[in-house]
């Protein structure tokens, strides 16, 4: 039998970054909307006992390189289960783009084979999993718009409005370590609440928070995002910024109507997608 999943994308609304730790990894705050661009995931059980892994664009890592290779070894050495599994993926989200799409394979991944296998595996055991996998692997086994702190890890909800979007891919991989290696980060003691705990209603309330640390450093990596931003927002949009660690920009519209009407304007900076809130 084959089970099929969707596993989805997100925008970073806001990114601070907080401070260096020890083990490399950063401290964040972020906001998060998890959007309607997808990959899709196909789940098939194996009697040999291989973990198989491919997609449509021959793109994917092997081996533990590979999040969703990770993440069907963890569940299988921490529950004990031989079966193989093969695991075939078409490949819509960018690599490279900040849009989440290996954590979020990773995560579709584990709930799937959770259930798929009957583990009866508790939200705070497949959190943890999750976090061993990677930084934003929790954000997207939570699957609604939340505030990330940590490493990404720890998530509290947040109440956001429904949006439409554009996003578009400048067809330039941002490699993410490249980006903190080259973020000059001025550190700073307390969040920033007012930001984090606002009452976010409308779209314009969205609009003044929108801020990125990290992209300053990807429009010098990838300079084309600068003039993504700029033509987004004399295309209509509220507002617009780069997700995550880049490259991927997005816009935000008031109505579908509006975003579609946009989408003409954009043309020839990379790959688009319209998209909206889950």
């Amino acid at each position: 039998m084959e089970y099929t999943a969707l596993s989805p994308a997100k925008v970073n609304l806001y990114l601070k970054v907080l401070s260096k730790r020890p083990d490399g990894y950063h401290n964040i705050e972020s906001i998060v909307d998890p959007i309607s661009i997808y990959d899709v995931i196909h789940i098939r059980e194996l009697d040999d006992g291989r973990i198989v892994i491919k997609d449509n664009k021959g793109i994917l890592p092997v081996g533990r390189e590979n999040t969703i290779f990770r993440a069907v070894e963890l569940l299988r050495e921490r529950y004990r289960v031989k079966k193989g599994i093969e695991i075939f993926v078409e490949k819509n989200i960018p690599v490279g783009s900040g849009l989440g799409g290996p954590s979020s394979n990773a995560a579709t991944v584990l709930r799937e084979l959770a259930g798929i296998w009957g583990l009866g595996v508790k939200g705070d055991e497949l959190h943890a999993l999750g976090k061993a996998i990677g930084a934003d692997v929790p954000l997207f086994l939570y699957g609604r718009p939340c505030i990330m702190r940590g490493i990404g890890d720890i998530i509290s909800p947040i109440e956001l409005p429904g949006m439409w979007y554009i996003v578009i891919y400048p067809d330039m991989e941002i490699p993410t370590k490249e980006v903190y290696n080259r973020l000059k980060i001025v550190l700073t003691n307390t969040e920033n609440d007012i930001k984090l705990l606002g009452k976010f209603k409308t779209l314009y309330d969205i609009a003044n928070i929108l801020e990125n640390d990290l992209e300053k450093v990807g429009i010098k990596m990838c300079p084309q995002i600068k003039t993504i931003k700029k033509t987004l927002e004399e295309s209509g949009a509220i507002g617009s910024l780069m997700s995550g660690s880049g490259s991927s920009v997005f816009g935000i519209f008031k109505t579908e109507h509006d975003a579609e009407k946009a989408l003409a304007h954009v043309k020839g900076l990379g790959e688009v997608f319209l998209a909206h809130s889950l």
